[in-house]
């Protein structure tokens, strides 16, 4: 049996991060980083050991100050929460690393990191829903402060925006919190699922429903609700470190709420099919917006709404393969998302550019950014022996003999057009005057990620097992079949590239300068209430 590590309680998670950065913020800068990268070290081993407990021991359920269950504050690792504890841990201890000589890095910043990674701790692991919607608030406010952190005027204006966005999300959040409460006179989650399991009028619980699903599916990004996502991942003045840790972890957030307070709901509302059509064309949508962008940003960015939706069509599809198939992608997109994201950063700072058609030769000037964002690409369209092929490849398996295949083939192509269009900045020779940057903070996160993500491909079946527990063979992802099929695929978004999206220009700037308004995301999210309160009604 294996040896548990020793761990502490579950708030020192999401204590020590804000409460180290608080106190020690008055010490000289170099003091400062030096200090909050050992708490990084200490919280993801933290993280770690929470990790292997609740794996190989049990799920910790800790009541804070000792008070009664269903008053005191609650914080639950299990098989859905303590995974992402461990992928939070040590993807903020990475992209910590990553960025520590970036200019960027001063005490404000430092604390506004430690801060959403207390922020996030927090929303993995509250079992209160009321707690889970405080730190939301947290959350947003933190995030929406990074994003404007150079002060640049757009990135002040985006920010603005996610915030109104967010806001009138969260009070839709907060008005079903109290409407539950009405009914149910409980907050906890586990006793919510069993208060709502006894109404003696289910339909009485889908206003509550729909209000809180419709504000999870907005922080999910999912159509038609996410434009404020690419303003939020892809500001331009944001850091490199920013957006990685809103793609990678942050959006992951809606995702895992989305699986927890559905299983919460299940007594009384199934709302699977919804949001499994929901994902499908979130994704779709997601990777045609992808390829309209010339900023390598924003093609990232709508590319995290496209493999969010990815995800959601896979978690709600039935089977339990598709189910952890999905699961596991959450693990993989960050892991891919993050790298790329952080090598763009890199890359837009080295060629003072973020346009894909003025950056060529990334590989022969920064090999090692190059080729950790070659793996990127490479795990994000599912190439074979890349962990995005694992995921895929057990989403699939639950719809075989299903017209949801289609839909995930379609989904694969469009990952791979758009990035075939994205890797052009490999290819080629860079300028003759450039100078390669040489970080070695950034070449070994760099090259961890990418090794990681190829990691995650071959051993792909025991890392499902490793993370989540069900053991399912992933040998036909490795299959020829696959790869000849992944070949044909590869070679029909180039040819469509360059015979088709290199030709339509002008459309494609119709397309890319159409951006979401505050009004028409206000309107949007209404509908979607309003859709999904009636597809509750009707389901109950």
């Amino acid at each position: 049996m294996m040896t548990l590590l020793p761990t502490g309680p579950l708030y020192l998670l999401v204590l020590i991060p804000v409460t180290v950065a608080a106190f020690g913020f008055f010490l000289p800068r170099r003091q400062y980083q030096r200090l909050l990268l050992l708490t990084n070290v200490v919280v993801a081993y933290l993280a770690v050991a929470t990790f292997i407990e609740v794996r190989w021991g049990a799920d910790i359920i800790e009541l804070v100050a000792q008070w009664r269950e269903g008053v005191a504050i609650k914080l639950v690792a299990d098989q859905y929460s303590g995974p992402m504890v461990l992928l939070t841990g040590l993807f903020f201890l990475g992209t910590y690393v990553f960025s520590t000589r970036a200019d960027y890095m001063d005490k404000v910043f430092l604390f506004l990191f430690m801060l959403l990674q207390s922020a996030i701790f927090g929303m993995f692991l509250s079992g209160d829903i009321f707690n889970i919607y405080v730190l939301l608030e947290l959350g947003m406010l933190t995030i929406a402060i990074l994003i404007m952190y150079k002060k640049e005027k757009q990135a002040v204006y985006d920010a603005m925006l996610y915030l109104m966005m967010n806001f009138i999300a969260m009070a839709f959040f907060l008005l079903g919190i109290g409407y539950l409460y009405r009914i149910t006179g409980v907050l906890d989650l586990a006793m919510l699922e069993q208060r709502l399991a006894l109404l003696e009028s289910p339909r009485s619980a889908i206003v509550p429903y729909a209000m809180i699903l419709t504000a999870v599916a907005l922080k999910s990004a999912l159509w038609p609700l996410f434009g404020w996502l690419p303003r939020a991942h892809g500001a331009p003045s944001a850091p490199g470190i920013v957006s990685a840790i809103l793609s990678g972890i942050q959006v992951k957030v809606g995702v895992y709420l989305l699986v927890r307070l559905s299983g919460v709901f299940s007594p009384i509302i199934d709302a699977a099919p919804f949001f499994a059509a929901i994902g499908f064309i979130t994704s779709v949508v997601g990777f045609m917006l992808a390829v309209a962008q010339k900023d390598i940003k924003l093609i990232l960015a709508y590319h995290t709404v496209s493999q969010v939706g990815l995800i959601v069509f896979g978690i709600n599809l039935g089977p339990d393969v598709a189910f952890w198939g999905g699961m596991y992608h959450v693990i993989n997109h960050a892991l891919f998302k993050g790298l790329l994201f952080l090598t763009a950063g890199v890359i837009i700072d080295q060629y003072g550019t973020r346009y894909y058609s003025e950056i060529r030769g990334v590989l022969r000037r920064m090999p090692i950014v190059g080729l950790a964002a070659l793996a990127g690409v490479l795990g994000i369209t599912g190439a074979p022996f890349f962990n995005g092929s694992i995921s895929k490849y057990f989403i699939q398996q639950g719809l075989q003999g299903n017209l949801g295949e289609l839909g995930l083939y379609i989904i694969n192509f469009g990952t791979i057009l758009s990035f075939v269009k994205y890797s052009t900045i490999l290819f080629g020779a860079p300028s003759p005057d450039a100078k390669p940057a040489r970080d070695p903070y950034i070449a070994v996160v760099s090259a961890a990620f990418g090794l990681a993500i190829l990691a995650g491909g071959i051993f792909g079946g025991p890392a499902v097992a490793l993370i989540y527990g069900p053991e399912y063979a992933a040998v036909g992802a490795f299959g020829l079949d696959k790869m000849i099929m992944f070949a044909l695929t590869l070679a029909l978004g180039v040819a469509v590239y360059r015979w088709i999206v290199l030709r339509i220009g002008d459309f494609l700037t119709t397309i890319r300068e159409f951006k979401f308004n505050f009004n028409q995301v206000t309107v949007f999210l209404t509908s979607f209430f309003v859709v999904l309160l009636a597809y509750a009604y009707f389901a109950v």
